[in-house]
């Protein structure tokens, strides 16, 4: 890491002033992709306890750059995987990496914040879930731009969030397409959150044919509609579905004869 130099804040969110969470920002990091709903508030810290938490991070940082693999990295671009910071690191890889650490909110903010393809999924692994924000985890999601992102995220993550089918209904009555993606997905992991709300909520969504979007409804119809009969039925009701997803239709029946 070439820039050492670190701004320390605290942060609380205006409605619950009284949980404030540790937050290393970087020299000349911006704030402007945080809601303005946060009032920053610097504090005095317990310092033993900060330098445990930059220490922690810089130790996951190194290891994880001890692993980079340019042939990998390589490969991942010639299949299109083009991530602005990346290493090339399997997968398998960085779970192994964060099996060896204790999960840490605080340690996943500085990870999320460096922005690296490996940072993020790590930083996705070692999160607290019932500490995170949902504004600021949005602001984070907002932020990734590839279906590999999404996938494992959503796999490493989003899937073990409290109120996740809360989650998973606000984002798709949201306009950005990547928060679509996120919720689709995440409800390919929940089958039984599935009902007719929310399948009224995804066929009014506006589609590209092309985009992943369409191929994460696609996947994620088929997934429910197999595990789960009763979803399978309501989706056989839905006039557009038989239009615009005749094939997975025809998929789930032969499942089921």
């Amino acid at each position: 890491m070439t820039q050492q130099r670190y701004i320390l804040s605290i942060y609380s969110h205006k409605q619950s002033e009284e949980e404030s969470y540790i937050f290393f920002f970087f020299y000349k990091k911006r704030f402007s992709h945080l809601s303005k709903d946060w009032i920053y508030e610097p504090k005095v810290l317990d310092l033993q306890l900060m330098d445990e938490i930059r220490q922690k991070y810089i130790t996951i940082n190194k290891q994880i750059f001890n692993l980079r693999d340019g042939e990998v990295l390589q490969m991942q671009q010639e299949y299109g995987a083009k991530h602005k910071k990346s290493l090339g690191v399997p997968i398998i890889s960085l779970e192994n990496l964060a099996k060896r650490h204790k999960a840490s909110h605080e340690v996943s903010k500085l990870l999320w914040e460096f922005g690296g393809r490996e940072q993020t999924l790590v930083a996705a692994m070692l999160e607290e879930p019932e500490k995170v924000e949902i504004k600021e985890l949005e602001a984070y999601l907002l932020q990734t731009h590839t279906p590999e992102l999404w996938e494992q995220i959503t796999r490493q993550l989003l899937r073990r969030l409290p109120f996740i089918a809360n989650h998973i209904t606000n984002w798709l009555n949201r306009k950005e397409e990547v928060l679509h993606i996120f919720a689709v997905l995440s409800l390919g992991y929940l089958p039984e959150f599935f009902s007719e709300e929310l399948l009224q909520q995804i066929m009014q969504l506006q589609v590209n044919e092309a985009s992943y979007l369409h191929k994460c409804i696609q996947r994620v119809f088929l997934k429910i509609g197999i595990r789960n009969k009763s979803a399978f039925l309501l989706m056989k009701q839905n006039v557009k579905i038989r239009s615009y997803y005749s094939s997975i239709l025809t998929d789930i029946a032969d499942f089921y004869a």
